[in-house]
This record gives C-alpha cells, structure tokens and sequence, in this order.
C-alpha cells in the first residue's frame, strides 16, 4: 500500500510541478510547486494521523506514508535552499507546514470524536 501510495503522490508532485513552470518563471515556479506540495501534504498526513476514516493500518499506509509521503518532497525543498539559499518565503513555508500538519490532525481529531460520540 505504501508503494502504491508513494507511486500516486509522486506523479501528483510531478503534474504541479509541470503545471507551475508551464505558469511561472524558475524560482517563482519551484517556490510555488515545492509550497504547494508540502502545505497540502502536511495537511494530508495529519488529517491521516487521526481522522477515524484513516483508521486501519491498510489506509494510513496508502495515503498516510504514501501518497503523502510521496507527494511531500523534502528534498527538493533542501535542493532549492542550497541553491537559493534560505530566504523568508522558505521559513515561512517550513513553519506553515507545521501549522498544516496541526490543522489536519485537529479535524482528524474532531471527526474521531464526533464518531465516538454518535457510536457512543
């Protein structure tokens, strides 16, 4: 299921990253992929960590460790810093991810409630 998931979210990464540098000049184009990417892929991975939806390990391995872990692409970012050099927009990105990560995990969390709650 991780390969599987893994395999999905890279080409997803991969169709953005087209996307943006057809729109967009490099670095602006590389900044908006990289930022789109891991913003919503933290968001993913955290909605995966405690939505009830996510529950079974079967799942959390397809879009948890996969799809997010493969459309998420920390390297890149790590590329982009070396040659770019660590700029506002970068740190920005880095701690809005965290906050992406919170917001997923915390309406996960909502939705588990709400299920036990109802189940109760």
């Amino acid at each position: 299921m991780v390969f599987i998931g893994g395999a999905i979210g890279s080409m997803l990464r991969y169709l953005i990253h087209e996307i943006t540098v057809g729109a967009y000049e490099y670095p602006s184009s590389e900044l908006i992929a990289l930022s789109v990417v891991n913003l919503f892929g933290s968001y993913l991975l955290g909605l995966t960590a405690r939505h009830p939806h996510f529950g079974s390990p079967q799942r959390r391995a397809l879009f948890g460790t996969g799809l997010a872990g493969g459309f998420t692409t920390m390297s890149a970012l790590t590329i982009f810093v070396d040659s770019e050099g660590l700029s506002p927009e970068i740190a920005a990105m880095l701690f809005a991810g965290v906050f992406c990560y919170a917001i997923g995990w915390h309406q996960g969390r909502r939705a588990q409630k709400k299920r036990e709650a109802k189940n109760g």
